[in-house]
């Protein structure tokens, strides 16, 4: 495909795995998104930021000094996991199953972790043209179904 976001590979199809027709329409959004937007880590931050402003001291005091480094990898996280859904659930299944426990472990709200998936989705979402009711119908999909898994498992 060639295309990126946010320094990650958008996925490529494999027959029989998932849904391949969300799928397919998952990656025109991202290719969309990846052309006007670039690298949406900078947006990402900014809004998951505005909604949830105690989130950057956790980034701090979890950091250990990286602060820049972790936010990255936590988008590039929540990104990848957006990406598979349709492809391989089980295995975003799996991610959350072990994250989300680990995050509370660490004392970082569920709504935190929760709230930087929304953000990725939502900032993607601002590449999708507004009469584009099938992209944005399968974006707020998408994002019902990844916060209810993260429901799922936290305590």
């Amino acid at each position: 495909m060639g295309e990126s976001i946010a320094g990650i590979a958008l996925p490529v199809r494999q027959a029989g795995a998932g849904d391949p027709a969300k799928l397919a329409q998952l990656e025109e959004i991202l290719e969309r998104a990846a052309e006007r937007l670039g690298d949406i880590t900078a947006p990402v931050l900014a809004l998951f930021y505005v909604r949830y402003p105690g989130a950057r001291q956790a980034f701090v005091d979890h950091g250990c000094g990286y602060t820049e480094r972790l936010e990255h990898g936590m988008v590039d996280s929540a990104l990848y996991c957006l990406m598979t859904w349709f492809e391989r659930p089980l295995e975003v299944e799996i991610v959350f199953a072990d994250t989300v426990p680990h995050h509370q472990l660490l004392d970082i709200p569920v709504a935190y972790f929760a709230g930087l998936q929304e953000a990725v989705v939502d900032v993607i979402g601002q590449a999708v043209d507004a009469g584009d009711s099938e992209s944005l119908a399968l974006l707020a999909e998408l994002k019902r179904e990844i916060l209810a898994l993260i429901d799922k498992y936290s305590e």
